[in-house]
Parts: structure tokens; C-alpha cells; sequence
């Protein structure tokens, strides 16, 4: 039993071998249905809605300020699909903690692990969404983990099949910055600015390889 927390890190039942149990199903715009059987949880999409958002497979996990992470996951689908992963303040202003990354999913299981540095308050119920509306193709998701980083861990590179540098977030209802930061937690620069309220928007397109962080700042 220790192993296995060990493993998972910060989130709770990772391994799904209590089925789904501190695991909560959200379908705002759609529907579709989520069973777990030997430690593999499978998502039929009944009704895929107009957007990502609209169909979320979510847990809480806890956050510290200043802290590195590593997330990582096993997946696959029915069919070539992509597949969005936040983690985020949960509340109206879904504050991204993590920049969504934009997946591609394929009919094999592969590997999917990246870093990333929290750069606001600790939060103890940060939310992991998976966010899979849009999208008719059935998919399944196991092995699921968040660690923090170690020495080892610092020049980690991304693995699968990920839409690096990319996906969209909500912007807060104060003024923000994204800004961009190497893999080590180094400020690279600012990317953008609004004053808040603006709704989704979509991260841009780089080459360079980072993290790209909503920052509240005050005027």
C-alpha cells in the first residue's frame, strides 16, 4: 500500500484501484460515462458537447508555491483523438497552475509526462481536470501521478505525443500576465497581458521549449 502511494505521488487513487473512488464526473454540456475494472478507467462519450470543457474527469490535489512538479499518465482511445490536461484553481476564475496541454491520444497506450513550477499561493485543492468534450472517440486513461520534482528530474523532457507550448486557458477577472519560464523556473519574459475578464483565450504557438503561467499581477 505504501509503494503504491508512493508511486502516485499527490493524487489520490492514481492507480484506480478503488475504482473511483475521489474521482468526480462533470458533464456540463454532454454526457458520457466512466467505469474503472482492473486499475483502467474507461470513458464512453454519449453526447461529446461543442468544447473540451464541456465533459471533465476531475480530483483535488495539493499545491505549494514555489514547488516543481511532475505529472504523468498512461492513455489511449478507440480512435486518434486529442485529449486536453489542466491543472488549475478551482473556482470561477479556473486560475491554470499548469498550462493545458493538448494531447494526442492514440489506439496504443503511450506515456505522457511533463513539468511544471507553481507560481501562485498554495492551494490544497487545486483541481486535475481532463477535459475530453468535443469529441465522440471513447478513450482510457490509468497510472495517473504528481510528484514533486527532484535534481533529477530538472531537465526532464516531454513525453507522447504533446502539443507542446499550446491548449487555451480562462483569463482571471483581475489583470494578468502570462508569462513564459524555462523548465527550471526561470522568468524567460512576458507574452501576453489583458486586464481581465477577457474569457478563453488560446495559448501562442512557440518553438521554444518552457511553461507558460496565468500570473494575477497588480496594476
Amino acid at each position: 500500500m505504501k509503494e503504491t502511494a508512493k508511486k502516485q505521488g499527490l493524487v489520490k487513487n492514481g492507480d484506480f484501484s478503488k475504482g473511483l473512488e475521489g474521482w468526480q464526473s462533470e458533464n456540463w454540456h454532454g454526457n458520457f460515462v466512466a467505469k474503472a475494472q482492473k486499475k483502467v478507467v474507461s470513458f464512453e462519450i454519449q453526447e461529446p458537447g461543442r468544447d473540451s470543457w464541456s465533459l471533465q474527469f476531475c480530483t483535488d490535489v495539493s499545491l505549494k508555491e514555489g514547488k516543481s512538479y511532475v505529472f504523468a499518465m498512461k492513455a489511449k482511445a478507440l480512435s486518434p483523438r486529442t485529449l486536453n490536461v489542466n491543472i488549475k484553481k478551482n473556482s470561477k476564475k479556473y486560475l491554470p497552475y499548469a498550462n493545458g496541454r493538448i494531447i494526442d491520444l492514440s489506439t496504443d497506450w503511450q506515456d505522457y509526462c511533463w513539468q511544471f513550477t507553481m507560481k501562485e499561493d498554495d492551494d490544497a485543492e487545486a483541481l486535475l481536470s481532463f477535459d475530453m468534450g468535443g469529441n465522440s472517440a471513447g478513450w482510457s486513461l490509468k497510472d495517473v501521478s504528481l510528484k514533486i520534482a527532484t535534481g533529477d528530474d530538472l531537465e526532464l523532457s516531454y513525453r507522447g505525443r504533446i502539443q507542446k507550448n499550446s491548449g487555451y486557458f480562462n483569463s482571471p477577472n483581475e489583470p494578468w500576465e502570462l508569462r513564459f519560464y524555462s523548465l527550471c523556473g526561470k522568468l524567460l519574459k512576458v507574452l501576453d497581458k489583458g486586464k481581465g475578464g477577457e474569457g478563453m483565450r488560446a495559448y501562442p504557438r512557440i518553438d521554444q521549449s518552457g511553461v507558460m503561467v496565468v500570473k494575477e499581477v497588480k496594476e
